[in-house]
């Protein structure tokens, strides 16, 4: 699990909102319920933090270089909870992505669709935060099987940069998810790739470029489904940027052999856990309890059951 989005969901407006009903630091209380909820599951939770070599622009935004500020009292959490996290040398996703492509964990949990450009094998539609209880898988066989054969690693990252990704919120103008997906068909990223991790920039880009406008102009092949004469004509030189590119190409991971072992499960730690809601919540003892049973109890009963 990223465990930036986590904290983008903790802090949704609705819970500032409610902050004189919810009481003391209503955003981890938030994310202490939807960890019970997961951990009631018999499933083994690995959370990824960002890590402080993380882009510095995303979505349009300048991202601090400091820690997010739930950053260590959820890891306190995730401590007593027995649920192990790992720190990220860059961004969670690009870690999630490398771990889930190399068979060290089964799913990555996001609502961001760039996983699959970082090589995500599977992924779950992150449903912890609304009321319907529907988990959506996606899988990369699956969407090459069902919807194109063309989306493998190389042609998300075709929609990313054309459709606006996470680093860049412009794209292309004018091209649409049905062009980009066009696109993917007809125009082999790979170069892209290649050029971002080989000296040599200003060639392959030129050739993509080419290649791009061959095939808007005329749609030879008719993988693209209509010609986009005007497209091909305001495609500006300056595109891809090679910045971009290179964020999803090479993006600052932990390589695999340096990644900790995954730790066996294990339930909560009970005491340690209730001091820790105390202090970071606020709650008394008697609210304590009473959360604790319809909460945390069955996450420790489900380890008695699966040992």
């Amino acid at each position: 699990l990223d465990s930036s989005a986590w904290f983008e969901q903790c802090q949704q407006g609705r819970w500032h909102r409610a902050h004189a009903q919810t009481g003391q630091n209503p955003a981890l209380r938030t994310f202490l319920f939807h960890l019970a909820r997961l951990a009631r599951l018999p499933v083994q939770l690995v959370f990824v933090f960002d890590g402080n070599q993380r882009s510095q622009i995303k979505r349009g935004h300048r991202v601090s270089t400091n820690d997010h500020w739930m950053v260590k009292p959820t890891q306190r959490l995730l401590n007593t909870f027995n649920v192990q996290w790992i720190m990220a040398a860059g961004e969670a996703e690009a870690q999630l992505a490398l771990m889930n492509g190399a068979g060290i964990i089964d799913a990555v949990m996001t609502d961001d669709s760039d996983a699959f450009v970082f090589g995500a094998q599977t992924v779950l539609r992150n449903s912890t935060f609304s009321i319907d209880s529907t988990v959506k898988l996606y899988t990369t066989s699956a969407i090459q099987e069902h919807m194109d054969r063309h989306l493998t690693d190389d042609g998300f990252l075709t929609l990313a940069i054309c459709c606006c990704g996470d680093y860049d919120k412009k794209g292309l103008p004018g091209c649409g998810r049905e062009t980009a997906l066009g696109l993917a068909r007809c125009v082999d990223a790979g170069v892209l790739r290649a050029a971002v991790c080989g000296n040599n920039l200003d060639g392959p880009l030129q050739q993509w470029r080419d290649t791009a406008r061959y095939h808007l102009v005329d749609d030879p092949t008719g993988k693209m489904g209509r010609s986009h004469p005007a497209l091909a004509r305001s495609l500006p030189d300056s595109f891809p940027d090679p910045c971009i590119i290179n964020l999803y190409a090479q993006p600052a991971v932990t390589p695999i052999t340096k990644l900790p072992i995954l730790q066996s499960p294990a339930p909560p730690d009970i005491a340690p856990l209730a001091s820790l809601v105390q202090q970071l919540l606020g709650w008394e003892s008697k609210k304590v309890v009473s959360t604790f049973r319809s909460t945390i109890w069955p996450v420790v009963v489900l380890h008695e059951v699966l040992e």
